[in-house]
């Protein structure tokens, strides 16, 4: 039986997608995968059990310290 970890890799590393793995508790782990316009995460536990989360978003870049601030007031 294959781990759902491995399946995961397996299916981004075919589709040529890049992705990194961070330990996000000593239960499981997350796989960041990124493409133009779209960021996914991904969770696995210790129990195979697979979590999703899809972030959109535009790819225009904005210049400067006050595009920082603006982008960090948005979440207020």
């Amino acid at each position: 039986m294959s781990s759902k970890l491995f399946e995961l890799m397996k299916l981004l590393e075919s589709r040529q997608i890049h992705f990194f793995i961070r330990r996000s508790s000593p239960f499981g782990v997350m796989l960041h995968a990124t493409m133009i316009g779209k960021r996914i995460e991904i969770g696995v536990d210790e129990d195979d059990i697979v979590d999703v989360c899809v972030f959109r978003g535009s790819e225009d870049v904005e210049v400067g310290m006050d595009a920082v601030f603006k982008a960090l007031q948005e979440d207020e």
